[in-house]
């Protein structure tokens, strides 16, 4: 017969299980159950101050450790850099983990529309439809900590009609630990079009006095108020060797 011990240690680790398994499961039912209340307060209204987001129809899973949120027809509108901007995905994925760092994964599919205001004021438009897109945000105290997006085998055609090609893109931004500054970065492989033309595509940027961009990081401002904050506090780019000038304007 076994002893009073010997059977604690043979259940203790099979009740340990079983309780962190219900613990998990009921975090994970919990999480779910506050991440629709929050869709269903930001469809149709502000995702972050002058931008809104829509979609058709949503629908969640990912259980027990995930939070996935698939939608059709999502759509982001509102005020860019030099004006009105809007994207939209004929399928879009979003992917979280219940525990953890705050990182958000992101898929698209189908196609993409892009459409914003050039600083001459022209409105410019692209869609295109990628083999695979893919992006990550990390977040933190401060906000938006790190960003990442590829793009592969995208082709489409620009607000002339003028048909392009791209093997690879990808954009990527960094918050320095210091929070005094931003590291970009932007490539693009085998891209091809009527305008450019490039085999490897390379371009690095700095983006100085970075603190006053932390209301926008951090969904607390609006995109034109913050640029123009940072331009009166001194915020400057500084471009990397052979960076081609003028890629980040319509971001800046």
């Amino acid at each position: 017969m076994l002893r009073y011990s010997s059977r604690f240690w043979l259940y203790a680790p099979i009740s340990l299980f079983l309780a962190l398994a219900v613990a998990a499961i009921l975090h994970w039912f919990w999480a779910a159950g506050a991440f629709e209340k929050k869709l269903a307060a930001l469809k149709g209204g502000e995702i972050a101050p002058g931008i809104v987001v829509d979609w058709q129809s949503a629908r969640i899973g990912g259980f027990p450790f995930r939070i996935d949120a698939d939608f059709t027809d999502l759509s982001l509108k509102g005020a860019g850099a030099h004006g009105p901007f809007a994207w939209s995905s004929e399928r879009f994925a979003l992917h979280a983990l219940t525990y953890g760092r705050q990182q958000d994964i992101f898929e698209a599919a189908g196609t993409q529309r892009f459409v914003w205001m050039a600083p001459e004021g022209a409105v410019r438009s692209v869609f295109f439809l990628p083999a695979t897109f893919r992006a990550s945000a990390i977040l933190d105290a401060r906000g938006l900590a790190r960003f990442d997006l590829d793009i592969l085998d995208a082709g489409g055609r620009d607000q002339r009609g003028r048909p392009f090609t791209a093997a690879r893109t990808q954009f990527h931004m960094r918050r320095d630990p210091d929070g005094q500054s931003l590291d970009v970065m932007a490539s693009a492989d085998a891209l091809k079009s009527e305008a450019l033309s490039f085999a490897k595509l390379r371009a690095y940027w700095t983006l100085t006095e970075a603190e006053a961009l932390m209301p926008l990081l951090a969904g607390k401002a609006k995109w034109p108020e913050a640029l123009a904050n940072w331009r009166a506090r001194g915020g400057a780019v500084k471009a990397g060797p052979g960076t081609i000038p003028g890629l980040l304007t319509p971001l800046l």
